[in-house]
């Protein structure tokens, strides 16, 4: 019987080689993106508002095909008073943008103060712990940041939004384009220790 392998080991690495590509290039759009929405912060501020919006349009739509579906009405009230409540809220950000990115950004500030509040009890919680330390940082770091946007406000509107989405947008696309490094790198130590591996099967 005779053992054949359509793959040698040294093809090992560039399996995926395509694919990884094609993350790489996403990744790095993703960066450019992610870089002119932190130029640009009052336009990508505007297409953060818009994004919500329709996502509350969206869920508002959901929601109420979902209540539609329940036979009694004390279980779809609450579902179609849900949907009322976030298809007004969309509407608003669509037709007064500017006032919806006011509005997100007190939300945004409130969000980051109340997780640098419940961030700054955990980590004294959890005191002299290891650890403990860098969560205290990271508490007060989030409270610093929405105590400035709240202080700032209504100058922080004009940029919070936009610079917080850049900077993730950035974050997300430079992960993007080191996962497939990194993998390659993996595959690539799998294919030379195959390669080095001596074939312990018999050859008939």
């Amino acid at each position: 019987m005779t053992h054949n392998s359509n793959i040698h080991p040294s093809d090992v690495p560039h399996a995926g080689a395509p694919r990884r590509g094609l993350i790489t290039a996403i990744g790095a759009v993703m960066v450019v993106a992610g870089v002119a929405a932190i130029l640009f912060p009052f336009i990508s501020s505007l297409g953060v508002t818009f994004c919500v919006s329709w996502m509350l349009v969206i869920a508002a739509i959901v929601q109420s095909v979902n209540a539609f579906s329940q036979t009694q009405w004390d279980k779809r009230l609450p579902s179609l008073i849900i949907a009322a409540l976030w298809l007004v809220g969309g509407l608003f950000l669509l037709m007064r943008p500017l006032e919806g990115i006011f509005v997100l950004t007190i939300i945004v500030a409130g969000v980051f103060i109340v997780e640098g509040i419940i961030k700054a009890f955990l980590a004294f919680q959890m005191r002299p712990l290891s650890g403990w330390g860098w969560i205290l940082f990271d508490g007060l770091a989030a409270l610093v940041l929405g105590a400035l946007l709240w202080w700032q406000l209504p100058i922080s509107a004009l940029w919070a939004l936009g610079t917080l989405a850049g900077i993730n947008i950035v974050i997300s696309g430079w992960t993007l384009m080191i996962v497939p490094c990194a993998v390659s790198a993996v595959m690539e130590d799998i294919g030379n220790a195959l390669g080095d591996k001596p074939d312990s099967k018999p050859k008939a």
